[in-house]
This record gives structure tokens, sequence and C-alpha cells, in this order.
């Protein structure tokens, strides 16, 4: 420590070293020893160089944070556990005066003793909460840290295979969390609309939408809690305190509860709107059932008063006529239909005429949205304003026009998706819908990538008109099918069997007992029991899906990459590897849907939760009944208001087709209850016997949760792709912080050709990050950027070097296995490929892959 630049440099190799083994997950204690120091020297002169070496630790480790090109603010607390007050240690002379003669200094001794004591009580208190490593991990370990040093950027290269297996197992517990966060709060929010439609419209007022979202937002930061808890219990399991990036775990145990505003609001939004439309239909609805029930009071009056008593066709003939009667006069109180090709129009002027006017004179003079629904959207030079400099680059211009083609796709999958999943809550058309597209739209467009595109107003007023103008048919669609299933007359003439019977019945003094029960089950019970278990069976096969230990590859990402990479190297199908490059997100769809199918076809899996989640609700029907048993309930309406009361969170029970079984029920409560409760078996059988009768795909499009969406969740990820090379990222949870893959491919794969000689590229991004090569594109605005300093315009990017030159074998064999295709696809010339790759085999492509994701044979 005598010479003050020699102690500077090893300090600033030790703050170099500190910091990247905190970029690998460890924090270091360190203890600085301050050799032959006097005895006297004074604790205030101590302070000084205390606080002095902290401020000079601090200077040293952001200049190495810059060095290394970390995107983020650091100090030496950092890096280090260092206490300035106990890790620091003043050792005296070993002599006491001037040798020979001179004696051995006591001080030296018990300085030394104490250090030495601080160290044994650090190694004791430091296994305690960490897993001792045995031999052949200590091995491994080495292995790694050779790998990476191997390498000039050694922090994005360190991987271990120890390491690995910890993220793996936390990163398969956090898609468990995550599920389960998602699955509590659908069944949340379903047990909040069953709630909202068994209200009556006058309960629905406008405090409702502010009370259900601070209950909402409450359920969540419960949820997000939970999470949190397993989160920490699992990580003290696993001992991963020394995983790199455990971190982004905490940061994503909660990612839904960071969105929790937007959720709720989502949420209570959709339920106040759909409730409008519920409110609407009973109020007409039970309007025409009270001026049916109104006519029907009067005819049975006549009928008692008269002195002949009519036979069966009698009564059917005069209540047919009656029932016409009434029904004409009804019909004035039809659903309104809404125009809704004017109303999307009205609100895309409303919203364009926020931007350039030259928007609203394109809308004026095309403004039939018709015809843009039957046309496809194709691309315009006038869609992309361009500097006119960037002009004079072909290659800019093809890269600009493609990167918006593959937007255009994007967005109007997103936007229809968006569509078909209102379609299902079968409400009917509301605005909020079409607003909802263009915020949606908008904000896609708002997005620094798009904006880096150079996109055109005209673009934008085309790309809505083409949106809205697709999606317009499907809203047609919803609300025509919404006006056919609650239409008034339609609606009445469902129920005119019911109550032709019950006024014959009424009519002829006939016990009509049984056959209101009977009607109570088939007309009122049915119906909701087949909706409860349309609701209920996404999440069960979801959760048998994930608990089965069948498919493991849906519990962590890059496990699902190397089963699915496994599975396309079997088959050597071109197509399929297309689809896979290409259009990842479709070829993940497809995966999850087919496997779905297969597994439940082959079994009987999915009629066993079928029959479970009928045999549970029944149940709660069962204890239904007999609860308002007990109570002193006289008559049949007061019994089925119970009834429904007690099962207003779990079933939406029609209280117009109700109406039929309460008008003029005279039966004794008790007796009722009996007979419904001795209907209900056989109505479970005929239930299960109609679900046994329909295909796994048309039970599939009847459920209100798609289970292939939450799977397709689990794997698909953020869906961001390699700058470079387009391999999708792997990370967990939607709010990572850096995107990363195992394995990166040929950029020729990517459809990266050689500019001068239209050859596909072969270079590999992961090995090219740790050369001397050289890229340009849109981003360096054509100008050669090193790759090593790629994240110069990537800093989301982690791009790991590859720990051998065998480590890309799998890409490679393919390459070359469909070269010419490839190029031919692409419309370019094959790549001239290294003839080290044609001697790869199958089976070395396969091992190359096992050893990337680290699989144990």
């Amino acid at each position: 420590m005598e010479n003050a630049t020699e102690m500077q440099d090893v300090l600033q190799i030790v703050v170099h070293a500190f910091l990247r083994m905190e970029e690998t997950g460890h924090m270091p204690s360190c203890q600085f020893v301050h050799q032959n120091v006097s005895d006297v020297a004074a604790y205030e002169q101590k302070m000084r160089d205390r606080k002095y070496l902290v401020e000079q630790l601090n200077e040293m480790t952001i200049a190495a944070a810059k060095m290394e090109k970390l995107q983020k603010e650091i100090t030496v607390s950092d890096i280090m556990d260092y206490d300035p007050e106990k890790h620091n240690w003043y050792i005296p002379s070993l002599w006491h005066g001037d040798p020979p003669m001179a004696p051995v200094n006591i001080g030296y001794s018990e300085s030394v003793c104490g250090l030495k004591k601080c160290l044994f009580e650090f190694v004791r208190q430091h296994s305690l909460n960490s897993v001792p490593k045995d031999l052949p991990q200590f091995i491994e370990w080495v292995k790694s840290l050779w790998n990476a040093l191997r390498h000039d950027d050694f922090l994005f290269s360190f991987r271990n295979p120890f390491t690995t297996e910890a993220y793996t197992q936390i990163s398969a517990k956090s898609v468990g969390w995550e599920w389960a966060f998602r699955k509590e709060m659908n069944l949340w929010v379903t047990e909040k609309q069953t709630f909202f439609q068994n209200q009556p419209p006058a309960k629905l007022d406008a405090c409702v939408l502010t009370n259900l979202t601070s209950e909402t937002e409450q359920k969540l930061s419960h949820e997000s809690h939970r999470i949190l808890e397993w989160f920490q219990s699992a990580t003290a399991k696993l001992a991963v305190s020394a995983v790199k990036n455990m971190g982004y775990f905490v940061r994503n145990s909660v990612p839904l509860s960071l969105q929790s505003s937007s959720y709720s609001h989502v949420i209570c939004s959709n339920l106040v709107t759909a409730s409008e439309g519920w409110r609407k239909k009973n109020t007409i609805q039970g309007m025409c059932i009270k001026t049916i029930e109104g006519e029907m009071d009067l005819l049975l009056e006549y009928c008692k008063m008269r002195e002949n008593k009519a036979d069966n066709k009698e009564l059917e003939m005069e209540f047919e006529e009656m029932w016409s009667e009434t029904v004409s006069k009804i019909r004035l109180g039809c659903l309104d239909e809404k125009q809704i090709y004017q109303d999307i129009e009205l609100l895309l002027r409303e919203d364009l005429a926020k931007q350039e006017n030259s928007s609203s004179l394109k809308l004026q003079e095309n403004s039939n949205l018709l015809n843009y629904g039957t046309k496809s959207f194709i691309m315009k030079k006038e869609y992309l304003d361009l500097p006119w400099i960037k002009t004079l680059n072909e290659w800019f211009t093809q890269e600009c026009w493609h990167k918006t083609e593959e937007l255009v796709k994007s967005l109007m999958e997103q936007c229809k998706d968006y569509i078909k999943n209102v379609a299902d809550t079968k409400a009917d058309y509301d605005e909020i819908y079409s607003r909802n597209l263009l915020r949606m739209i908008n904000k896609r467009l708002q997005e620094v990538d798009v904006q880096k595109l150079h996109t055109s107003t005209c673009f934008k007023v085309d790309l809505k008109l083409h949106i809205l103008g697709e999606v317009a048919p499907l809203l047609e669609k919803m609300q025509a099918s919404f006006m056919k299933e609650n239409d008034p007359e339609l609606y009445l003439e469902k129920l005119k069997p019911q109550y032709l019977s019950t006024f014959r019945d009424l009519c002829l003094g006939k016990d009509s007992c049984q056959t209101r029960a009977r009607d109570l089950c088939h007309w009122c019970l049915k119906p909701v029991l087949v909706d409860h278990v349309n609701n209920r069976l996404g999440l069960e096969i979801v959760d048998d899906i994930l608990s089965s230990g069948q498919f493991d590859e849906y519990t962590n990402r890059s496990l699902f990459q190397f089963t699915a990479l496994k599975k396309l190297l079997k088959y050597e199908n071109f197509d399929t590897y297309i689809i896979y490059i290409n259009n990842y997100e479709h070829f993940v769809k497809i995966w999850v849907e087919g496997q779905l199918l297969d597994f439940y076809s082959r079994t009987a899996r999915l009629q066993h939760l079928e029959k479970e989640i009928l045999s549970s609700v029944i149940k709660k029907v069962r204890a239904a009944l007999e609860s308002p048993s007990d109570k002193s309930t006289n008559t049949v309406c007061d019994f089925l208001d119970a009834f429904c009361g007690a099962l207003q969170n779990d079933l939406v029970i029609s209280k117009d087709r109700l109406a039929v079984v309460r008008f003029k029920n005279t039966a004794n409560p008790m007796q009722f209850s009996a007979d419904v409760q001795a209907i209900l078996p056989e109505l479970e059988k005929e239930i299960l016997a109609e679900f046994n009768e329909l295909t796994f795909e048309s039970k599939l499009s009847k459920l209100s949760m798609k289970p292939q969406d939450e799977i397709f969740n689990c794997v698909f990820g953020c869906g961001q792709q390699c700058p470079f090379c387009k391999v999708p990222c792997e990370a967990g949870g939607m709010d990572h912080t850096e995107h990363f893959a195992t394995v990166h491919r040929p950029q020729g794969l990517g459809q990266c050709k050689n500019k001068r000689t239209g050859m596909l590229e072969y270079s590999l991004c992961s090995s090219d990050v740790v050369s001397n090569a050289l890229f340009k594109n849109s981003e360096t605005e054509e100008k050669f950027h090193p790759y090593k300093d790629y994240r110069r315009y990537y800093p989301d990017w982690r791009i790991q070097p590859d720990l051998s030159i065998d480590t890309s074998d799998y890409w490679k064999f393919i390459f070359n296995r469909f070269n010419y295709k490839f190029a031919k696809k692409y419309n370019a010339k094959p790549a001239n490929l290294p003839q080290v790759w044609e001697k790869i085999t199958k089976e070395q492509a396969l091992q190359s892959l096992e050893e990337a994701f680290n699989i144990k044979k």
C-alpha cells in the first residue's frame, strides 16, 4: 500500500472483477487490510481515509460501468458488501522497533487474530444461506468461467449449467404463479359478471363502475402479494440467490399488478358496457311477458266463467288467437338496430379531425367502408414518407416497405382477435368497441419502432379504413346474433309451448307441479348449467395441461424452443420451418391447438373435466333447493326468489323464463323442491350426453376462455425478435427489460442477403458480436457499425456468444439441408456455405441443440 499509483491500479482491477461478479449474480464481501499502520494513528485520520476510499471506489465503479457499456447507474454498494466501519483492518508492523533485535509486536498478533475470527465467522454465516458445491459442480463453474474469458465481452457471455437449471426451475414456477393469478382473476370476473346479470336494472347505477374498479384493484393487489410470497419462499428453497437476473423475477412476480389500473378499467368497463345490453334486453322482455300474462289472466277468467267446458283442441285454438293478437301489439318494442357502418365512419371522422386536414379530406373522398372491407391491403409508394436522400438507397426503402407490411399484418390480426373475443361475450354492439379499436391502432402507430418507418398520413388513414372495414361485418354479425337471440317475438315463441301447457292445466284443473318442475329444469336450469360448464372448462383444461406432467415445455420458453426444434428436426419439413422462422406466432398457435386436439382425442380426460364441473355446480343447485325448504316459504314464488338468491354468484337464471314457472303456480314449495331434485340426475346425464356428441373443435369454439390462447401466452412471450437473425425472445414475463435467445441462427434464414452478390448471408450474430465484423441497416442510417457495440442501437437485446464452434450446428445443418429451397423462397441466390457445414450430421445437430439448451439425456 506504500505505492499510491500501484494501489489505485489494483483497486481498478478489483472493481472490474466485482462488477462482473455482480452481473453473474454474486455479491462479494470485501475486507480492506491496511498494513504497517502506526499504532498511534488517530481515529479521525482513519475515518477520513475510509471516506476517501469509498469516494475513490464509487468513481472507479462508475468508470468501469461505462467501460462495460452497462445501461444503468451503479455504485460500489451495488457490487460489494462493504461497511467502512466494520470491513477495514489496520495491521501494525510485525516488529516493535527496528530488526534484527526488535521484539515481535503484540498489536500485530492481536489485529491478525481479529481478522481471522472475522473471516471464519463470515464463512460460517455464509454457509448457512447457501448450498455448498461438490467437485463436479466446481469443475463446471471453472469451465463456464474459462469459456466466458475467451471472449472480450465477459459480461454478456457467462453461462453456467447450474445457473441455467436454477433459472429453468424458477421460470417454470413463475409460469405457474402467473397462470394461478390469471385463473383467480378470471373466476373473480366471471363471478362479478354473474352477479351483475342477476341484479335488477334499478341497482345498476352510476356508482357501480367506481365501486367495481376499487374492488378489482384490491383483488389485484391481494393476489399480487400472494405471488410475491410464493416467489420468496421458492427462491429460499432453491437457493438461487447467486443466479443472475433473479431480480427480474422479483420485478415480474407481480406482472399484472403493475398494470392494475388499465386491467381493472378494462374489466369494469366491459362489465358495465355489457350490463347496458342486459338491462335493455331484460326491460323489453319483461314488458312482453307482463303483457302476455295479463292477456292470459283475462282468458283464464273467461274460461272459468263460461258454462260449457272446452276440450284441449278448443283451448288451444283460443290460446293461439289470444297469442297472435297480443304479439302483434308488442312488435313495436323490438330492440333497436344500429347502423354500424355509419357509426364507425362517424367515430373515424372524429379521430382524424384531431390530426392533419388532409386525413379528413381523404376520408370524404373514400368514405365507403364496405369497399375497404372487401379488398386486401396493398402497399403503395405514397405510404412511405421517406427523406428524399434515403429514397436513393433502394435497400433502405425495401426494408421499410417490408417492415410496414409486417406491421399491417400483425395489427389487423390483433384487431380481429379483439373483436372475436368481444363477440364471444354474446353482448350487443356498442360504440365503445369501435373506440377501443381506434385506440389500439393509434397506440401502435405512436410506438418508436413504427415512427422510424416514416409512414405517411395517407397510410394511417387507409390502414384505419381497411381494419375498420374488415371488422365491421364481424360487428354486424355480433349485433344480428344478439338481436336474433333476444328478439321479443322470437323469445316469446320459445316460451309459447310452456305457456300453452300451463294454460291447459289451469283450465282443466290438473296438478301441474311436476310439469312446472320439469320446465324449471329444462327451460331455466339446463341453459345456464351448460353456460357454466363452458365458462369453467377452458380454465380446467389449462390447469390439466400444466399439471399433467406431459407438457413441461409450456412451463419454460427455452424448453419450448428445444421441444419444437427437436420435433422439426425429426420430420425435416421445409414448409414447417418456413412458418416457424417467418411467422413464429402462427407456428405456436398451430402447435398448441394441435397438441390439445391430439391429447384430448386420445383420452377421456375432457369428459372427466366436464363431469367434474357439472357435478360441482349441480351440488350447489341441490344445496340451494334444500336451503329454502327449511324456511317458511309459503309460495313457489317465494321459494324461487330464495333459490335464485342463493345462486346469484354462480348461475344467471333467466327471470323471464322463470316467469312461466311462477305464473299461477299454487303448488306446495316443499313438494316442488322435491320434484326438481328428482329430475336433476336425469338432467345431468342429458347435458353430458349432449357434450359427448360435440367434436373437440366445436367445444373449444363455445368456451368463454380459450385454453389455446392462455397456453399460447405462456410460451410465446413478448414477441420480440433478434434484430439480426429474427430468432424469438425466450425471456419470461411481458415486462422484462432484456431480450435473449439460447441459440441464434444464420442471418440468411431470416431473409438477409448480401446486397452486392444477392446471396443469402450465412454469418451468425452470436459469432459476429465477438468478432470485428460490421453491420449497417436503417437503424444505423446506413453507416457501418461494429457488431461488438450492437447494444448502442439494440440496448434491449443480450446476444450471448456461442460457447463453442459447434453450438449452432443445428441451424448450420438445416441451412445446408434446405439451402436451395430457402434461396428460391426468398428470391435470392443460394449461400456459399463453408464445406465443414456439409459434414454436420442430423445426430450432431441434435447433440448441439441438447448442449445449447443444457438438456441432460
